[in-house]
């Protein structure tokens, strides 16, 4: 190709001559084809002198060429160019040329830089406006304003093609510098050139706006004819929000809403989303001020006041909660943040959620002491106190006032009482009597003392203080009546109370009153169980008989119990065969039953007292075939041994009375035993070993009782007083300094129950054990019960097992079952035995007959076992009993289950509701509070209502207690703004596909 050229350039100045060529190389040039030209110049060059009169021209025309074909070295010919020929004419334009060249490119510093070495004086007029508005153009374009201002202002003041943009930009540049009266000026002389109306439009409602001048903005943008720029409606919703002409700003917002795109910043979403508020436009209100978003700034703050009063307007409360947390918490207004404070205070109570309005209305009250909310806010405290089950927080509170009113002492008595009785279905009843006995402190009720004092009764009966028992029960029967829903109940502690203190008549006549009201009673069954037993302990044995007899048609529990004390009863009243019969229905029917052995032994005895000695020898020998290991062993040798003392059977008495000596020494029968023993060998005229069993009886039973009593009653009274450490202590002395006494098995046990009560487990299970091996203790059971509590503990699960089913079968009433029960239960958990699970918490929640807690407890442990099978309809069953027994903690975690199934089943909402009545009802219990507040986040995410997701994570952390509890919420809270960061990028990216950057003339309309 250059070959060719070259040939070409070389024929033409050939054939035209080097005028010719130029002349030609010109006219390309002019045509703007540089390349052609260039190559043209070039030969030109190549083939004249130096005296050749366009050589220069070519010169300059070829460098440039060079710069418009984007050539390396351009730049630096048209250099040359001007240093070779300084006082050329195309010397005194070429900078012009360049900067015109980069100009067009729209690399406007570059421009800059040769417009700047220009000469103005050597262009022509028109040249010279061209000159003026490049300049300044390409000055504007870098935001030189500064610099760009003073050429576009020479473009104004005369006739030319570039007036009506200097004016524009001009009025651009003034507008920018805040200049805005003479902005103003330039920008309605721009407007009368319509390629500028548009852009000149937004600029001149924005210096109206500026200046304060919102009519002028309102009229100005009202009398704009066709389309308009979206963000003109914006600043008349601005002027008309400023004006307070709320209806209007909403319109015109809307309007900018409909015709904009763009990503408003929060500013601007809070006017309109307040707007919307002034109009009532609930659900678009709602919506903008949503957008301002969670920061820790003044919009943060009025907004989310706002949207609470929003969320209370659309009957929200619960999101306008988590609004109002967010806007008190900020302090940029003190106005806003009482405000908000209040407000959250009024819509806890209104939800009962009175544990958290307890909390708010005592930092309302610290904080703004001098509201106008004052007073109010101490009547709701009030309140709110009286409905929560945070009662010791109630209590401190109202103990802390110097003075009580009236209605604070009512309220003290209500409060305490509730805490007395959270105390009691906790089974802690030392606790429970001391709040009681607050409560009994004010009695401003009569009634609400009588069912305190009821209470303190049944708290007392629990601890087995009887005395103090029954002097509550008493002052209870004086302030309670008939129709209270405790009475009968109270007829049942004081009748047991009297009972428990052997005040037979008394508890007779309390039984009795309970009894008259029917089978309806509860504990009728019981009751007239009683009252049987208090006829025969005061030997009204016909009426005794007669209750035992009703018993058996209305109950079928304790028949082993009845039978026997039938037989008591009619042996009493000489009516030997119907007492024999009694005691063949325990001995034939009830072979496990604990009264299996005294039945076999009365039925001896009868036959012994009959004088039927023989008879009686073969009956006590079957009793004590049957039952070897019974406590009445001692007495049925002993009466076996008279029998045969009466037959003259001198050796087989004997047999029986060394039987007792030697195995029973320390039993009350060992006295006669001796005496006995001395009498035989007395009528056979012998010694035999009598001195042996005189000397082992003697150490066995010391005369010096005295100082062995004092040292063992000290070892008890530190037990009893629970010092279990000096006990065990005392107990291991004593055992060592009296090893043969007849307590030394006792305070075996009690050394053993020391160290078990000091938690030396280690040191009171090998004792347990030894108490064990005591065929004849009174503790087996309880030390059984102990052993398999301990072997749990060292995880010894099949020895455990074991002992807590030899308590199961040692058990003589509902206490010592649920025991059983209970242990087995937990071994069942260990083991993950869902039906035995099961199968243990039914039996303590049918028969267990112990307080609500346990009961809670079991359900909720039957509600898991069914929940880890996937059977979830049972489990919510379990769950639900678990609620409705009992206001502890196991049902919390019951009230959690449920709405953790709710959830994992896709039922957020249900699941939302379920936690916020947790919240209500178990504000007490931090751990399951704060698992249901991170619930109700999860499940608001799920929802996509992130706003109040965030919200609620925000409010654990800066409200929680718990480390751990704050950083699970602050990680999700991450999480969730990074994910609403990602989709507002990717928003950002579609909008700056559709969205301009700022207000510009058209260019094309003053290009050369």
């Amino acid at each position: 190709m250059s070959f060719q050229l070259t040939a070409f350039a070389q024929k033409t100045y050939v054939d035209y001559g080097a005028s010719d060529q130029y002349n030609r190389a010109l006219n390309l040039f002019n045509d703007q084809q540089y390349n052609a030209a260039q190559t043209i110049f070039n030969t030109y060059l190549q083939n004249v002198d130096e005296r050749a009169a366009n050589k220069s021209s070519a010169e300059y025309y070829s460098a440039l060429a060079a710069i418009y074909l984007f050539q390396s070295d351009g730049e630096n010919r048209i250099k040359q160019f001007v240093d070779a020929y300084p006082n050329h004419p195309k010397a005194l334009e070429a900078y012009f040329q360049l900067g015109n060249f980069y100009y067009r490119e729209k690399n406007y510093a570059k421009a800059i830089q040769y417009y700047e070495k220009t000469n103005e004086k050597v262009l022509s007029k028109k040249e010279l406006k061209n000159f003026q508005f490049k300049i300044g153009y390409s000055y504007f374009s870098r935001k030189a304003f500064q610099e760009a201002l003073p050429y576009f202002n020479q473009l104004k003041r005369v006739d030319n093609q570039y007036q009506s943009a200097a004016y524009y930009y001009a009025g651009f540049i003034n507008y920018e510098l805040a200049d805005y009266a003479q902005a103003l000026v330039d920008l309605e002389k721009a407007e009368e050139n319509d390629a500028y109306k548009a852009s000149v439009a937004e600029m001149k409602a924005n210096i109206f706006y500026q200046q304060g001048r919102f009519y002028e903005v309102i009229n100005y943008v009202e009398s704009l004819d066709g389309r308009v720029p979206s963000n003109i409606y914006l600043i008349a919703g601005d002027a008309f929000y400023a004006l307070k002409e709320y209806d209007k700003a909403a319109e015109y917002f809307d309007n900018y809403r409909q015709g904009s795109n763009k990503s408003n910043d929060r500013a601007v979403l809070y006017r309109m989303g307040y707007a919307a508020f002034k109009v009532n436009q609930n659900k678009e209100a709602i919506e903008l001020l949503e957008k301002v978003g969670i920061e820790k700034d003044s919009l943060t703050q009025f907004s989310t006041y706002y949207l609470g009063r929003l969320y209370q307007q659309e009957n929200n409360s619960r999101y306008a909660i988590n609004a109002y947390q967010q806007s008190k918490s900020l302090s940029f207004s003190e106005t806003i943040a009482e405000e908000s404070h209040w407000q959250l205070c009024l819509l806890l109570i209104d939800n009962a959620d009175y544990s958290n309005a307890i909390k708010e209305l005592s930092a309302f009250i610290e904080k703004y002491s001098n509201s106008s909310y004052a007073t109010e806010a101490n009547e709701l405290l009030s309140q709110a106190y009286l409905n929560t089950n945070a009662y010791d927080l109630a209590i401190g509170f109202i103990e802390s006032l110097p003075e009580l009113t009236p209605k604070l002492k009512s309220a003290y008595q209500k409060v305490t009482f509730y805490q007395g009785a959270d105390y009691f279905n906790q089974a802690n009843f030392y606790q429970s009597v001391q709040s009681l006995k607050k409560s009994v402190a004010y009695p401003q009720s009569k009634e609400l003392a009588g069912k305190a004092y009821f209470w303190m009764g049944e708290a007392y009966s629990t601890g087995k203080k009887y005395n103090e028992a029954l002097k509550a029960y008493l002052s209870s029967l004086d302030r309670s009546i008939e129709g209270n829903e405790w009475y009968q109940n109270l007829l049942y502690g004081t009748a047991y109370a009297y009972y428990n203190t052997k005040q037979f008549q008394n508890a007779l006549l309390y039984f009795k009153k309970y009894t008259n009201a029917g089978k309806k009673n509860t504990y009728f069954s019981d009751a007239q169980l009683r009252l049987a037993d208090c006829y025969y302990v005061t030997k009204r044995y016909g009426e005794a008989s007669t209750t035992y007899q009703n018993y058996l048609r209305n109950s079928s529990d304790q028949m082993d119990y009845v039978y026997f004390q039938l037989g008591v009863v009619n042996a009493l009243q000489n009516k030997n065969k119907e007492a024999f019969s009694n005691y063949e229905e325990v001995i034939s029917r009830y072979k496990n039953s604990a009264y299996y052995d005294n039945a076999l032994f009365q039925k001896a005895l009868l036959t012994f007292e009959s004088s039927n000695y023989e008879l009686a020898v073969s009956r006590f020998k079957e009793m004590l075939n049957q039952v070897p290991q019974s406590n009445l062993v001692p007495y049925a040798l002993s009466k076996r041994a008279i029998a045969y003392y009466n037959l003259k059977q001198y050796e087989l008495a004997l047999v029986d009375y060394k039987n007792i000596l030697r195995n029973h020494i320390t039993h009350p029968t060992a006295n006669g035993a001796l005496l006995g023993l001395q009498e035989i060998y007395g009528i056979k005229n012998e010694e035999g070993d009598f001195d042996k069993f005189l000397a082992a009886y003697k150490q066995a039973n010391p005369n010096d009782k005295e100082v062995s009593s004092i040292e063992y009653d000290a070892a008890k009274s530190l037990y009893f007083n629970q010092n279990y450490g000096k006990a065990s202590v005392a107990f291991k002395n004593y055992m060592e300094n009296y090893p043969d006494n007849a307590l030394a098995e006792e305070a075996k046990y009690y050394l053993a129950d020391s160290y078990y009560r000091a938690k030396e487990y280690n040191n009171a299970l090998p004792v347990f054990y030894e108490v064990l091996e005591d065929q004849d203790t009174p503790f087996k059971k309880r030390a059984v019960q102990k052993v398999a509590e301990l072997e749990l503990l060292a995880d010894n699960y099949e020895k455990s097992s074991n002992y807590f089913n030899q308590l199961l079968k040692l058990a003589e009433n509902a206490r010592d079952q649920y025991n059983a029960w209970s242990g087995l239960l937990q071994l069942a958990k260990i083991r993950n035995d869902y039906a035995d699970i099961i199968k243990y918490a039914d039996l303590i929640i049918n028969k267990g007959n112990v307080n609500t807690k346990a009961i809670t407890e079991a359900y909720v442990s039957k509600g898991m076992a069914y929940f880890n099978q996937g059977k979830y309809e049972q489990a919510k069953t379990a769950f639900s009993a678990a609620i409705e027994t009992a206001k502890d903690e196991n049902a919390a975690e019951a009230k959690y289950m449920i709405a953790l199934m709710q959830y994992t089943s896709e039922d957020y909402q249900t699941s939302i509701n379920t936690l916020f009545e947790l919240n209500n009802q178990f504000a007490s219990f931090d751990q399951w509070l704060g698992k249901s507040f991170l619930l109700i986040a999860d499940n608001y995410y799920t929802l996509g209502e992130l706003f109040q997701a965030k919200a609620t994570l925000n409010s654990i952390i800066e409200n929680a207690s718990s480390a751990i509890l704050i950083d699970e919420a602050k990680l999700k809270l991450t999480l969730i703004t990074q994910e609403e960061q990602k989709l507002d990028s990717i928003q950002n990216a579609s909008d700056s596909v559709m969205v301009t950057d700022t207000v510009k003339a058209p260019l094309d309309s003053i290009q050369d």
